[in-house]
Order: C-alpha cells, then structure tokens, then sequence
C-alpha cells in the first residue's frame, strides 16, 4: 500500500512530500529511500516502483519512505538560505512525519538506502548521525574519490566552510571512533562511478570502519532492482547483526 504526505516544512520551498510504501505485515524496519534528483523527477527512474518488484522476502516488515527535496538533494544544509536546509528537513520533519504514521508502535531501527548523490547523502548522514540511522546500504555512491564536488552541490551548500562540513570523506574521518564496532555500511558497486566505489573501500578499510564492500555485476546508473535486491539483501544482514535478539523474537 502506498500513502502519500504532503509536508509544510521551514526548512524547504513549498511542495515537498513524503511517500510510504508499506508492508502487508507489522512493520519491523523504516528505510529511507534517498533520491538523486530535486521534487518528483523521474530521469533515473522511481525508487519505489523498482522496490515494489523486490522479492517478497526482501520486502516483509519494511516500510519504505520517500521524501522529496524542492531542490538537488545532496541532504545539505545551505550557509544561508532558510528555505534549503535538506538535512533538517530529513531530520525535522520527514522522519518525524513517518514515525508519526506509525501510530503508538515501538520504534524500529531508522536504515538509510541510496546510489548516486543517495549513496553520498545516506553515508553522510549515518557519520554525522550515528545515533539516528542503525545502518546505510548504498550503490555507487558519489564523491568518495579525489575529484571536486558537483556544481549542484556547491550551490546547495552555499560556501566553501559548509561545503567543508559534508565533505564525505572528511566526515567518515571526523566520525569514524562513532562507526567502529558493529558493522553499520554496505558498499556496492560497481555502476558508472567505479573510482568512487574502490576509494571509499580502501578509505572505510584505512579507518578501521567495519563495512561489507562488494562487486555486482555493472548495472545502469539508476533506480533498478539489479542493485536494489543486493543492497537490500546486505541491509537486512547488517540489521541481523545489530539487532540479533529482536530478529530472534520476531523470527
């Protein structure tokens, strides 16, 4: 069942939503589906329609959320502008939104899933917030190598000290004592961004960042069930293992 939220937000231009794909089941697990381009665009495909094709056992007990950003969403704080604050936008009011849909259940464990400019986001996010997001599955990630950033993030970030704060790999370096212990990251690839892909291996290895890194068969650099099934698939491993006694009384 899909539902959809229209969100009022301080944080972002008027006409951003959220929607929900749920589970026939209780729901066991929220996964934030990140996306790569601002509002509803469609250029990469819909997450949640390639979701809905996922075998059933990748999709039992996960209520699958979408938001959508009123511009590229890199999930940044602008340096000045009130109306391009992505990250407290997630933080503030989509999460909040979707756990309110939940009614009086107990929260379950908050995962982040993403490729592209997604994949960037969600291991940003899962650094700076570690206590939020329990695990981040992403595919072809963008900008965990040497090269500068995209244009569309410097204008999202509105300066260069802001820009400086969601640098990717400075923020796995600034919290990596926080990601050490358990395994949280799942890294995937390899799609278009291959150098991404090998850089932030060696980086998370370099850190002593617990993670599974793999290789699957090169797919198109878009929302697509070729990648989504692995990454969803090493997603409900690492859950197993954070969580290993609630999976056993759910089990």
């Amino acid at each position: 069942m899909l539902s959809r939220v229209l969100l009022e937000s301080p944080f972002q231009q008027p006409g951003t939503e959220v929607t929900m794909l749920w589970p026939d089941q209780r729901v066991r697990r929220l996964v934030l589906v990140l996306p790569v381009e601002k509002g509803d665009g469609t250029k990469y495909g819909r997450g949640l329609d390639e979701i809905r094709l996922l075998p059933a056992d990748l999709r039992d007990g996960t209520l699958f959320a979408a938001p959508t950003f009123s511009a590229s969403p890199w999930l940044v704080n602008h340096a000045s502008r009130a109306d391009c604050q992505q990250e407290d936008h997630l933080l503030r009011v989509v999460v909040p939104t979707v756990l309110a849909a939940l009614g009086e259940q107990e929260r379950p464990p908050l995962h982040l899933l993403g490729f592209s400019k997604g994949g960037f986001a969600a291991l940003n996010l899962l650094a700076r917030h570690p206590r939020v997001f329990a695990a981040a599955s992403v595919w072809d990630p963008s900008l965990l190598s040497d090269r500068p950033p995209h244009p569309q993030l410097v204008e999202a970030a509105g300066s260069a000290a802001r820009l400086d704060a969601y640098d990717v790999r400075l923020n796995l370096r600034r919290h990596a004592a926080a990601l050490r212990g358990a395994r949280r990251i799942a890294l995937g690839g390899v799609g278009t961004l291959e150098a991404d892909w090998i850089a932030g291996r060696q980086l998370l290895a370099a850190l002593d960042i617990p993670h599974r890194a793999y290789r699957d068969a090169p797919a198109e650099h878009r929302w697509d069930t070729a990648w989504l099934a692995p990454a969803m698939r090493r997603l409900l491993t690492l859950e197993s293992r954070l969580h290993p006694d609630r999976n056993a009384q759910e089990g």
